[in-house]
């Protein structure tokens, strides 16, 4: 109770400090494990003395879509400050999606969706939540979130386009902060009124309905009463945004009506949704007759849809139940796509341990669209692995990862796979290549560090320079500088390591001006 208490008092302290010395204490509480016992002090009111003026940034199960029309209140970096202090908190929770198949494919979809939009060009990042509630949400900062079951739900790529579309509209119409005062502003960026509002709902949702519901609630309710403004709004931008990427705009209105009409009588699934998407008769009847006047697209639905559905339904209803599913869906000829549902059932009885079953049905698998493609692949080589064909396996990597350069399901398989099967040689080659072609990329720098580790090739400049340049590119420029000053005091060890340093020294001096601004 005594490392809680002190924990508590350094959040509140913090708020004299910059946001960057604010985020970082997060990251630290959150490494050394901490960070769900403060959430929950907070929300039974240990620690409600000290965040007063907290503003209610909703928790991830149902983050409410606010605005902005006046962005100079809101610098770029702040609004991508916040967004990422949010992502990594979820992350610290453990309630992201690590499958890089259905991230390469929200991503790809929403960069599509984006190039439409104002802000084309703009960085935005799109994350897939494991619960199983059909919701989706927008952070500042470009950052977008979808659940699992969202993706589970929809019935087309149109449908998924449409609440991705819906998000991004909030992002373009700067719907963070519209009612928030320049003062109070200040106040929402807080780490501890982040911790209150943002991972609060998720830990205990009833505790924070009653902080809500508290004197400390009502400017925050005051801020939310602008909500089904915003949410039209979003809804006309969003629309125009999939319809010009191909998509048929009767999506949106059909998937909002399905989700009203199916959950209207129970509290299930979709009340998330219904709830931070407040659907009206006006709104829906607006939605509709916008979509009336663009002529009807086909957009037919993406292979890479299809199978990313099905992945996501696994995740949804458990593999167990899913290979019952594909079993009576396939027997009955219930399915847009034999394939898909194939490569369902194979991942299924895969998850499962059931090898045979599973290359038994892979193999059945005849279109070449779909044997060729990357996620198949990628369960190929997998079931090939896990078979004791390693060769093979690595041939087959090679293989995809030369044909789909660019699909990190790919290579983070090859590479998870050298590692674990003591491939370093060509496990660092590899890395080396990525290194230069993916250097914003986290994982990179995580895989180098893990292949540097002591625990594998035990070179200490470039396991301390990989995790260095991990956290720089997550933001975190307090620990970065500490492996990259760790990372100076190391020997040479191999060739190469020389000029590692000479990377190491330049990227001291930046870390610092990083962590000044």
């Amino acid at each position: 109770m005594k490392i809680l208490g002190s924990i508590l008092d350094q959040l509140y302290q913090s708020r004299k400090e910059s946001p960057q010395i604010q985020r970082d204490l997060v990251l630290d509480i959150a490494r050394r494990g901490f960070l769900k016992q403060v959430v929950s002090a907070t929300a039974f009111g240990v620690a409600l003395g000290t965040c007063n003026h907290f503003a209610y940034a909703s928790g991830i199960n149902g983050l409410p879509d606010l605005g902005d029309n006046d962005r100079s209140n809101l610098s770029p970096y702040q609004a991508d400050l916040l967004g990422k202090q949010v992502i990594l908190n979820i992350y610290a929770q453990g309630s992201m999606v690590d499958d890089y198949d259905c991230l390469d494919y929200l991503n790809t979809l929403g960069s599509q969706l984006v190039s439409y939009s104002p802000m084309a060009g703009d960085q935005f990042n799109f994350y897939l939540i494991k619960d199983r509630e059909i919701n989706a949400f927008a952070l500042p900062g470009g950052y977008i979130c979808a659940y699992n079951g969202l993706i589970y739900t929809t019935l087309s790529e149109a449908e998924l386009s449409s609440v991705l579309s819906h998000e991004i509209g909030h992002v373009v119409q700067h719907h963070i902060f519209r009612n928030i005062s320049v003062q109070n502003r200040a106040q929402w960026t807080s780490v501890a009124g982040l911790l209150a509002g943002a991972l609060l709902a998720t830990v205990n949702p009833s505790a924070a309905m009653a902080v809500i519901q508290g004197g400390q609630g009502l400017a925050q309710q005051n801020m939310l009463s602008f909500s089904r403004d915003y949410e039209r709004e979003a809804d006309r931008v969003g629309q125009q945004l999939m319809y010009q990427a191909g998509f048929d705009a009767h999506a949106m209105p059909e998937f909002f009506q399905r989700m009203q009409d199916a959950y209207k009588f129970n509290t299930n699934d979709a009340l998330a949704f219904l709830q931070t998407h407040p659907v009206t008769v006006e709104r829906l009847s607006e939605a509709e007759s916008r979509a009336n006047q663009m002529p009807v697209k086909m957009r037919q639905d993406s292979i890479d849809f299809l199978l990313v559905r099905e992945k996501c339904r696994i995740r949804q209803i458990s593999s167990e139940d899913a290979t019952k599913f594909y079993l009576g869906s396939i027997a009955a000829k219930r399915y847009v796509s034999l394939e898909a549902q194939q490569y369902g059932l194979s991942l299924s009885y895969f998850l499962t341990k059931q090898l045979k079953a599973s290359i038994a049905t892979l193999n059945k698998i005849n279109n070449p669209h779909y044997m060729n493609h990357p996620i198949i692949l990628g369960l190929r080589a997998k079931l090939l692995i896990a078979n004791r064909e390693n060769k093979l396996a690595d041939k087959l990597y090679d293989q995809a990862v030369e044909s789909y350069p660019n699909h990190k399901g790919l290579w983070m398989g090859q590479l998870e796979f050298l590692i674990a099967g003591n491939g370093y040689s060509k496990a660092g080659a590899r890395l080396e290549e990525l290194a230069q072609t993916n250097a914003s990329d986290p994982d990179v720098w995580d895989q180098y560090a893990i292949l540097y580790s002591d625990t594998k090739l035990d070179n200490p400049l470039r396991y301390h320079y990989g995790l260095g340049n991990e956290f720089y590119t997550l933001g975190n420029y307090t620990l970065a500088l500490e492996q990259y000053q760790a990372a100076m005091k190391a020997k040479v060890k191999q060739a190469g390591d020389d000029n590692i340093q000479d990377l190491v020294s330049a990227k001291i001096p930046d870390a610092l001006r990083k962590l000044k601004n």
